[in-house]
């Protein structure tokens, strides 16, 4: 390959890297607000799937770890003696030259077709607390997902680029979230026929 052709093919890259592909996916809304290092994010997107199938792929911690690359594992625990749900998460991620793996086993609360929220053990985690939320509302054929969470890491972000790395995870993990169930749902498929 001569050089002209080298560079056009390095500027091509660099471009569709820098651009965001949503393939239909409508990413309304991301926020992220941070307070003596305690987080509030907020991301909201339109998913072109129904509720049913929506709240099934996402109660789905068996097979959750294949929606998104930043997902290295998750599953359910058994049950509490309370039968309370748990599920256990492992994420990895870097910004920069700050790499981190994080754990953390949650109880889960599902409420059929219309929420899950989440709450870390904070025992079990790298959270000093960790509490989420999926809405779950149908708008025609489609659901209008509600993603908010409160947490405070129980390890070191740097300060300069903590808010601008949640931010960009959070834009990046629903993207790829929404994307997924999308394609699945157009093709009659759920997380376990997904192979990893």
């Amino acid at each position: 390959m001569n050089r002209l052709n080298l560079r056009i093919l390095l500027t091509v890259a660099a471009f569709l890297a820098s651009t965001q592909v949503t393939f239909g996916l409508d990413l309304v809304q991301v926020t992220v607000d941070v307070d003596d290092g305690q987080y509030r994010v907020l991301g909201r997107s339109r998913i072109e799937a129904s509720p049913e199938f929506v709240y099934a792929t996402l109660m789905d911690f068996d097979n959750f770890h294949k929606l998104a690359p930043g997902i290295a594992a998750t599953r359910f625990l058994p049950p509490e003696p309370s039968g309370e749900r748990r599920a256990y998460s492992r994420f990895e991620s870097c910004v920069l030259l700050f790499c981190k793996t994080v754990e953390k086993i949650e109880a889960i609360d599902g409420h059929p077709f219309d929420s899950i929220s989440a709450r870390a053990i904070p025992e079990l985690s790298d959270f000093v607390f960790n509490d989420s939320n999926w809405l779950i509302e149908a708008v025609g054929d489609a659901t209008l997902l509600t993603f908010t969470a409160e947490f405070e890491p129980d390890f070191w972000i740097p300060p300069l680029i903590g808010p601008w790395a949640v931010r960009r995870k959070l834009v990046q993990t629903a993207e790829l979230i929404g994307m997924r169930i999308e394609w699945m749902a157009e093709r009659g498929l759920t997380l376990a026929d997904v192979r990893e």
